[in-house]
């Protein structure tokens, strides 16, 4: 289990689940997925689930447990809540668990599904139908892991079940701030307020995880208010995280420090060229010289004008020094 197939309208959920709970989660519905013909009644080992879901999270295999119970034991809460699956309504309410059982000598848990939760796996086990595409989202277990935000995992799952990798691209309609609320079980009455406590951290959280796309954040305004915003999700120009430093600086202009110019096609076109000819490891090593050359401002972008910067910058960093390695290669030819 690398990846968890996760359904769309079970991604745009009322976020009440703990960060713990929304992993542990995530783990069953998988293994349920590929079983789900099989039974109704689902198993899985303690260890399993832990290992899965992150050894961290829990204090003992009965915790694992406990947290499951705690599912079971939810209120019915709202999914599909922006409408993505048009199979379903918009305003939906549904338990997440109907029973959960552990069997403590065999340290086993079972579980079972309400009917709705259970037609929608089943529905979604043939993931190839052309008219479920778009409909479930991949979600990496490694990078799921990673992840110590409920919010930010939440972000996360919600970008990638529109983030759409053909394109490299995706926008998601725009969103209002109560129903931004919703989605992170919050109660803020400003966009100033979410966006400073929630949506910011959990951007700079999933850029500090998530290698193959970032993301953007555009407003909406109505009389100088922010009344809605859309999160852009667009493909990385390179396989990377984005990590934070630790002596980041805040300048008073962005560019006092380095003004990025543009990108000359013929010598990008030289560099990408003999990149190729390189392993993937001397890529590796390129592209770790390049961020760390990145100046301390600019390493965790979070605005659309800091991540087109970046971006530049990085490429700009890169194409410098393999211009370099191929001037040395050069100079020691002749």
């Amino acid at each position: 289990m690398d990846i968890i197939i996760k359904p769309s309208s079970l991604v745009d959920i009322e976020n009440i689940l703990t960060l713990a709970q929304r992993k542990v989660l995530n783990v069953l519905l998988e293994h349920s997925r590929q079983n789900i013909h099989d039974s109704q009644t689902y198993s899985l080992h303690i260890r399993t689930i832990r290992e899965k879901a992150g050894q961290s999270l829990f204090e003992s295999n009965t915790d694992v447990f406990e947290q499951i119970r705690a599912i079971a034991d939810l209120p019915p809460i709202e999914v599909n809540i922006f409408g993505k699956d048009k199979k379903y309504p918009t305003r939906v309410v549904a338990n997440l668990l109907a029973q959960a059982m552990y069997d403590k000598e065999h340290e086993v848990v079972s579980w079972v599904y309400p009917p709705f939760i259970y037609e929608m796996l089943k529905r979604y086990n043939t993931i190839q139908k052309s008219d479920e595409i778009g409909m479930y989202t991949k979600l990496p277990l490694a990078v799921q892991a990673k992840f110590s935000s409920k919010h930010a995992l939440a972000l996360w799952e919600f970008c990638r079940s529109r983030f759409d990798e053909k394109r490299g691209y995706a926008e998601s309609p725009f969103i209002t701030i109560e129903e931004l609320n919703k989605l992170f079980h919050c109660n803020y009455d400003s966009w100033f307020k979410l966006n400073a406590n929630i949506i910011s951290k959990a951007i700079q959280d999933i850029h500090l995880h998530e290698p193959t796309y970032f993301i953007l954040v555009r407003e909406q305004k109505a009389r100088h208010k922010v009344i809605a915003v859309k999160f852009i999700i667009q493909q990385r120009l390179f396989d990377t995280t984005i990590a934070p430093k630790s002596n980041q600086t805040t300048p008073q202009t962005l560019f006092d420090e380095i003004a990025p110019s543009a990108i000359d096609k013929k010598r990008n076109a030289a560099v990408e060229k003999y990149l190729g000819t390189l392993s993937t490891e001397q890529q590796e090593r390129i592209m770790a010289e390049a961020v760390g050359n990145m100046p301390d401002f600019l390493s965790f972008p979070v605005t659309e004008q800091e991540h087109t910067n970046y971006q530049i910058l990085l490429t700009l960093h890169r194409n410098m020094i393999v211009e370099s390695i191929m001037q040395h290669k050069s100079e020691g030819v002749t």
